[in-house]
């Protein structure tokens, strides 16, 4: 029997054969039923998070050693977005008291790993992982599809981040496809990033310190990037003498000047990111890696011929080089999947003809 069990039960009983015995006893009874009640409160507020997600470290461990482990196994060719993310998120969490939210934001072309690294994130981050109460995922196409609009999204969104940070200071927010959002609409969200020793609301009243996180995924700046790694490359040099400098200045500008969220923004305008990170184009190499990956969590080995067979359906480009995956390591899983079905299909024929 636990604690609310041991005390509260018979506190209970006591109040209602009080009353039961004592007609003129009614400002007893109130009184010990207040005292029961605020024992229940007492109660409830210390052994909710045995129940329920909370707020507190068992629930946000932020196992950084675990994602570190699973960068190192699972992401292939992004050694400069590996090392510029464990570091941020080192450096963030080992200050109690940190003068701004973390803010970064993932560029490079498709399929090369920024959602995927967003989904690992949150799940060292949180114990639930991106089923957390507090991971909020915000898609540009879907959630904000119109332009004429954007005054009511800032207007939810701000709501949206406002109560999210009274519930947990610890809450992470991530943006995709930050391209095919409204312009303006992240304007809304600079005074939750920018420097301050502590935030507070005009309008709740409520005050919260700096230990969110905001996280945007773009495919802006990726032609620049694109462009930047072949000049490296027709240097006689590779991708791992590459380094974030060489990438920062160049997505900020593309990104500042193409259109959509973006576009002019005041989050770039405000300096409110802390690191523009770069998802190099994934070269063969890590596409091999990518589909072995795959038929190994199907526990096949795939044959050479298998292997052939999948990259056959991936396009390289740019012309006339063609060096890079123009999709990095996206339709990769469909394609195995299909192969394997045929495989296996082909199998059973053979079996049923003997």
């Amino acid at each position: 029997m636990n604690l609310v069990e041991r005390v509260l039960l018979p506190s209970l009983i006591f109040t209602f054969l009080l009353f039961a015995r004592c007609a003129h006893c009614a400002l007893i009874t109130l009184s010990i039923a207040g005292a029961v009640s605020s024992l229940g409160y007492y109660a409830y507020e210390k052994y909710k998070c045995q129940y329920q997600e909370c707020c507190t470290d068992e629930y946000i461990p932020a196992d950084l050693d675990g994602l570190e482990y699973i960068f190192a196994a699972n992401l292939y060719g992004q050694q400069i977005a590996h090392v510029t993310i464990i570091n941020a998120f080192r450096c963030h969490l080992e200050n109690q008291n940190p003068s701004k939210a973390l803010v970064m934001s993932f560029h490079g072309t498709p399929g090369t790993g920024k959602n995927y690294v967003a989904q690992m994130i949150a799940k060292t981050f949180y114990k639930k992982g991106v089923e957390s109460n507090y991971f909020y995922f915000f898609n540009g196409r879907n959630d904000f599809p119109l332009q004429q609009k954007v005054d009511e999204y800032k207007d939810d969104l701000y709501k949206i981040i406002l109560n999210a940070l009274q519930k947990c200071e610890r809450s992470m927010f991530v943006f995709d496809e930050v391209d095919k959002m409204p312009e303006d609409l992240l304007n809304v969200l600079v005074p939750f990033l920018d420097y301050k020793d502590y935030h507070k609301s005009i309008k709740s009243g409520f005050t919260y310190q700096n230990k969110a996180v905001f996280i945007f995924l773009s495919n802006t700046g990726s032609t620049q990037i694109v462009q930047h790694l072949t000049n490296v490359w027709m240097a006689g040099k590779g991708r791992e003498d590459t380094k974030l400098q060489d990438f920062e200045k160049l997505i900020v500008e593309g990104a500042f000047r193409e259109k959509g969220g973006f576009h002019y923004s005041d989050t770039i305008q405000t300096s409110v990111i802390d690191h523009y990170v770069p998802f190099l184009p994934l070269e063969e190499i890590h596409v091999r890696k990518c589909l072995k990956k795959v038929f190994k969590d199907r526990d096949i080995t795939p044959t050479e011929e298998m292997v052939e067979e999948v990259l056959s359906h991936v396009t390289f480009g740019p012309e006339p080089y063609n060096l890079y995956s123009m999709a990095g390591c996206k339709r990769i899983e469909q394609k195995v999947a299909t192969i394997v079905y045929r495989k296996q299909t082909e199998s059973k024929l053979d079996l049923s003809e003997s």
